[in-house]
């Protein structure tokens, strides 16, 4: 038992981080979600924001990369999983968007330049899982939030959302 307590924090960090190999949003969201598909009849794909791209910011000075400056205010589509800052087993509208599945806010959180927070338009509800990745469609702001149980560098008003699937 006491291994698996010493063996804990290195457990973290390879969910945080991916041990080589490991690919961490390749788990296949479960089919009985249903969530809004990207409009068919967009003349333009909606640019794909990466965790990499998104660690460019460093949150303490905020500095960032200038790819990552003219996003801010766009509409932009980010992969993730979302953590619920609603009491709801089923939906929610307002969340965290993490780069890994239960980057639970009672282990050490993922940084700011991590985590966005997102309100969906309108108050809309999506499904969620916790183990379900998710592509979120939605306006982007470079700007630091908190909620009670942690702060991110980034804020956006979600438009759609669906299971994930490689492009």
């Amino acid at each position: 038992m006491k291994f698996w307590i010493r063996m804990a924090p290195a457990c973290l960090i390879l969910l945080a981080v991916g041990a080589p190999g490991m690919h961490v949003c390749r788990i296949a969201a479960p089919t009985n979600l249903t969530f809004a598909p990207q409009p068919a009849n967009a003349a333009e794909p909606t640019p794909m924001l990466t965790w990499e791209q998104l660690r460019g910011l460093d949150y303490q000075t905020g500095k960032m990369p200038a790819d990552l400056k003219k996003l801010d205010g766009t509409v932009v589509r980010v992969p993730g999983f979302v953590i619920p800052l609603e009491d709801s087993d089923r939906t929610v509208s307002e969340f965290l968007l993490v780069p890994f599945p239960m980057a639970c806010i009672h282990v050490p959180a993922p940084p700011p330049n991590q985590i966005v927070h997102v309100k969906m338009d309108k108050g809309r509800k999506i499904p969620f899982d916790f183990y379900g990745p998710v592509w979120l469609q939605g306006r982007l702001k470079i700007q630091r939030t908190e909620n009670m149980y942690t702060e991110s560098s980034y804020f956006m008003t979600g438009l759609l959302a669906e299971p994930y699937r490689e492009r």
